[in-house]
């Protein structure tokens, strides 16, 4: 498999990772813990933030590597 091939691969699984967040932000919460390291409880905004984050992040690595716009070394 080429290096290509397995960035875009990533990057869909990444991808679907954030949708999933993105939809099911209470059951990501519960899953964090509902709390950051200091204490301070996450809110369901801030998750939908992270959750896009990684959905758009995601995607846009996977076109970049299914186009070839990433190198293949």
């Amino acid at each position: 498999m080429n290096p290509q091939l397995l960035f875009g691969i990533g990057g869909v699984i990444v991808a679907v990772w954030g949708v999933v967040i993105t939809v099911w932000t209470p059951w990501a919460q519960r899953i964090g813990g509902g709390r950051l390291a200091n204490g301070r409880p996450i809110t369901p905004a801030f998750v939908r933030t992270i959750g896009v984050f990684l959905a758009v992040g995601g995607a846009l690595i996977a076109v970049l590597a299914f186009t070839g716009v990433l190198p293949d070394h």
